[in-house]
């Protein structure tokens, strides 16, 4: 009799976790608290801590995360340094843009993702939310999810949000095609490797700035030439190409005008108001837009070059949430290849 009452609450049991797989319902509540890093507008250590906030409820059109991964941008460290000391002015926000996990719930009209489903995903800054990537649980709206590439890591997959975006977008909009020559500065970054990636799957030749010290990556990631810009002039070593996509800013966005051959074009994703140096140069200077204008389209992009193994993320350090403030100083050093990511659930963030 105990037996058969054992293989009925088996057979039950495994009724009821079917039935969860199929339908993308989650077994376990979801926690009215979670564990995140916040940015308290401080210098020095206290500048992230980590607490505990509310897990937020989605809204309409906005799907509720389970984060196991998060990744580290420039805008991150940035932001922080504009806070210091402005706390008045800023509030208390949680940073970070990139995230990779699954769907933990669905808002009012969010029917096109599942529960359970895996996600890359990009969070929109809101001052009036603690709401980020650099935590345990992200609101963020359905137009900024995408399924995840079975064939890379969730880890992998935080890397797919803003600067891979970025990389891609300037390859777009600067319409490279088949047989082109596209010079990329500060190639062995986040964004200038994303970009290489796209650029290659366009038949691009692409030749780009970088230390000796990442020739054997950016080998790996089909780039035709990289040159050494602690040995000499770049500007001087390449002539004539058709396409610039630069990363860097500063001095180096305007030197790598003189290496596009007349009636080439030109982007700059690292800065502004070159417009007149462009027309100087006989060049055409395209527009790099903003994060609020992505289209849907550009996200779905990255997706299929990841999942078809054209684009690939490097993570080049891996560190606890916990440690937040020193992973945004190891990217504020430079000399990333690929990026840098915070672990948030290590026993699923390098899962496939």
């Amino acid at each position: 009799m105990k037996s058969s009452t054992a293989s009925s609450t088996r057979h039950a049991v495994l009724a009821l976790l079917m039935l969860a797989a199929c339908s993308g319902v989650a077994f376990a509540a979801t926690p009215q608290e979670q564990q995140a890093i916040v940015q308290t507008g401080t210098a020095g250590p206290q500048a992230l801590q980590l607490r505990t906030v509310p897990v937020l409820e989605p809204g309409a059109g906005q799907v509720l995360i389970r984060v196991y991964a998060a990744a580290v941008n420039p805008t991150d460290w940035k932001s922080r340094a504009a806070a210091t000391g402005n706390t008045a002015a800023t509030g208390l926000v949680i940073p970070g843009g990139d995230v990779a996990g699954v769907i933990e719930k669905l808002g009012d009209g969010a029917d096109t993702l599942k529960v359970g489903e895996p996600v890359f995903a990009v969070i929109s800054r809101n001052l009036g939310l603690l709401n980020g990537g650099y935590s345990q649980f992200a609101v963020a709206a359905i137009a900024n999810v995408v399924p995840k590439p079975p064939p890379v890591t969730y880890a992998e997959a935080a890397g797919l949000g803003i600067a891979t975006i970025t990389g891609v977008r300037a390859v777009d909009e600067t319409r490279v095609s088949k047989g082109e020559r596209v010079l990329i500065t500060g190639i062995a970054g986040g964004v200038g490797s994303a970009a290489a990636q796209a650029a290659k799957a366009r038949g691009a030749y692409v030749i780009g700035t970088a230390t000796a010290r990442h020739n054997a990556y950016l080998q790996s990631l089909g780039v035709d030439e990289v040159i050494d810009y602690t040995q000499g002039r770049f500007e001087y070593k390449v002539k004539d190409v058709d396409v610039v996509i630069d990363t860097v800013g500063s001095d180096t966005a305007e030197r790598a005008l003189s290496t596009i051959k007349k009636g080439g074009r030109y982007i700059s994703v690292a800065a502004r108001n070159i417009d007149d140096k462009c027309a100087a140069a006989g060049v055409s200077c395209m527009s790099r837009g903003t994060a609020s204008e992505l289209p849907r389209s550009l996200y779905e992009e990255v997706g299929a070059l990841a999942a078809t193994g054209r684009l690939k993320v490097k993570v080049d350090k891996a560190l606890p949430l916990a440690q937040a403030l020193q992973a945004q100083e190891l990217g504020e050093q430079g000399h990333t290849e690929g990026k840098i990511v915070l672990i948030v659930d290590a026993a699923n963030a390098n899962r496939r």
